[in-house]
């Protein structure tokens, strides 16, 4: 989450995105629990030439994880630890990019984004950081979109990046 790069390619990692997460399992209206967090647990997997990878395992109060980026060839190009946890206030999305600064997200709710009757979101934010400055988190089924952007930033940035993943391994820990 070192900066924001209009020429980021299409496999590159989610960067600190993976960042704030869910109120009430899902729809955000609620006090979290580290029970809300699961449903990311396991796998997910992008593959469209690159393959970018995202691996969550319950640890004590949340999840950590972990991303990464391989090219065509299967070299590792990008790494980035995260970890999510629950405080007083909602979750806290904690991401370290390699060669980046650590940065945490804090958990939050938008009106405007209502998750469909099986899809469960959630949206972390840092209004200060560079970018991204939001994380959202959609899961339906067997399918995980994340999305990273800035709503305040110019036209790319509000656009932000969208990685769309297939959980391909299950939870463990």
């Amino acid at each position: 989450m070192s900066g924001y790069s209009p020429a980021m390619r299409p496999g590159s990692s989610l960067l600190a995105v993976t960042l704030a997460a869910v109120a009430e399992v899902g729809c955000g209206h609620a006090a979290p629990a580290a029970e809300a967090l699961g449903p990311l647990c396991g796998t997910w997997e992008q593959r469209d030439g690159w393959v970018v990878t995202e691996t969550w395992e319950r640890v004590k109060g949340g999840l950590q994880g972990r991303s990464t980026t391989a090219d065509p060839n299967g070299k590792i190009v990008e790494l980035e630890a995260m970890r999510l946890t629950v405080g007083p206030g909602g979750s806290i999305y904690h991401a370290e990019p390699a060669g980046g600064t650590p940065t945490d997200f804090t958990e939050t709710t938008d009106p405007a984004l209502v998750p469909a009757a099986d899809e469960r979101v959630w949206i972390w934010v840092h209004p200060t950081h560079d970018f991204p400055r939001r994380i959202v988190y959609r899961l339906a089924g067997d399918r995980l979109t994340a999305t990273i952007s800035n709503p305040d930033g110019d036209e790319a940035q509000r656009r932000g990046r969208t990685w769309g993943y297939r959980r391909t391994g299950a939870c463990s820990g």
